[in-house]
């Protein structure tokens, strides 16, 4: 039962950490994730 669980979080977490930029957020202010794989993500004023 504990296995069948973790792998299952293991699951959920890697499909958290491997998800793609998000249209609505291209300069991956929100999310961390720009949709250039190598640039920084851009904070607006109104992110702060």
């Amino acid at each position: 039962m504990k296995r069948k669980r973790r792998e299952r979080a293991n699951a959920v977490v890697e499909s958290i950490v491997h998800q793609p930029a998000s249209d609505t957020d291209p300069q991956g202010s929100w999310t961390g994730r720009p949709e250039e794989a190598y640039e920084t993500p851009v904070q607006d004023a109104d992110d702060l």
